[in-house]
């Protein structure tokens, strides 16, 4: 594992090219390498990175990449870039409020405030020391509400009237945890998807649950 921040490490992944298909190393034939992920993950930055040359577009937004394109490097590699890719449903509503926190999902088909509500929430219960020292915040409120209203006062997101523009913070507190600012954060923990996975099938007895009562009433009235 590795991120953006660790631009020295990517060297590691030819190398591992190279250990899965040894065959290739001592051929003349190219290693092809896909480099494929949801939106917004970084792909193009690391693309960028072990060409060592700006040759992929690269954006804090989702959908940068729109076509496939094929990068030749040094040691007998070629990488081929791909948009970035999202499960058609998304059965379990947690993954899809994570995903928008990330910004793998396009604000134009989201909610900042609704986004922000949901991520501060979280932040609060689980990293509050990184909210707190962030925003230079002594308590935190138990709300989510009034944690971003305290957040937007302190950042001068007011509008008229000394109310706070909820847009606006909203949109800095979820550019800033995107660009790490806030700390080292993770969404989602090997216990929490466990939990959900509980519900997500129990969610999926309910549905499988309904589909057949009304298959049963359909052919109930034929009869």
């Amino acid at each position: 594992a590795l991120t953006a921040q660790q631009p020295d490490r990517a060297e590691s992944i030819l190398d591992l090219c190279h250990k899965m298909l040894p065959e290739k190393s001592q051929s003349v034939k190219n290693i092809q390498a896909l480099i494929m992920g949801i939106p917004n993950v970084g792909k193009s930055t690391l693309i960028n990175t072990l060409a060592g040359r700006q040759i992929a577009r690269t954006g804090n937004e989702p959908a940068v990449t729109k076509l496939q394109q094929r990068i030749k490097l040094d040691r007998g590699i070629v990488l081929i870039d791909t948009p970035g890719m999202l499960w058609p449903n998304l059965e379990n509503p947690h993954t899809g409020y994570r995903l928008a926190v990330t910004g793998a999902i396009k604000e134009t088909a989201v909610d900042n405030s609704d986004i922000a509500f949901y991520a501060v929430d979280y932040f609060a219960k689980n990293y509050p020391d990184l909210i707190k020292s962030r925003y230079e915040l002594t308590d935190l409120p138990d709300i989510d509400l009034e944690i971003l209203e305290v957040i937007g006062a302190k950042r001068g997101c007011l509008r008229a009237g000394g109310q706070v523009d909820l847009e606006r913070v909203s949109k800095i507190l979820l550019t800033e945890f995107r660009s790490a600012m806030l700390g080292n954060i993770t969404l989602e923990t090997p216990v929490m998807m466990q939990k959900e996975l509980i519900e997500l099938e129990q969610i999926r007895a309910d549905k499988a649950a309904k589909k057949a009562a009304r298959k049963q009433k359909k052919q109930g009235s034929r009869a």
